[in-house]
């Protein structure tokens, strides 16, 4: 029954750090939000005008391998573990709003 119990105030603890720090990088990435978005979108003109030439097709199944490869990774670790989920969202709002 102890070693159940540590291993569970483990998770919570590893959860919620894990959240927090998470949390409060996105809040300090917030920050270059617009630039980033003002410099895709006039990327994406300029690719529209045929100023640069992108391929979107190729761009696109990058993004589709790379998901493709962690997102199962990152979903079944989640999914098995509920006071992880639950540590870490709790860690993660508290990031955010202390960021």
């Amino acid at each position: 029954m102890e070693e159940w119990l540590t291993h569970v105030i483990y998770v919570l603890i590893i959860g919620g750090i894990a959240g927090y720090f998470i949390g409060y990088f996105i809040k300090k990435l917030s920050y270059f939000a617009l630039p980033v978005g003002v410099f895709a979108f006039l990327l994406i003109y300029l690719a529209y005008t045929r100023a640069v030439n992108l391929d979107f097709e190729e761009l696109g199944a990058t993004i589709k391998r790379f998901a493709d490869t962690l997102g199962p990774l990152g979903f079944a670790a989640l999914a098995s573990s509920t006071p992880f989920v639950g540590s870490f969202v709790v860690g993660l709002i508290v990031g955010l709003k202390r960021g």
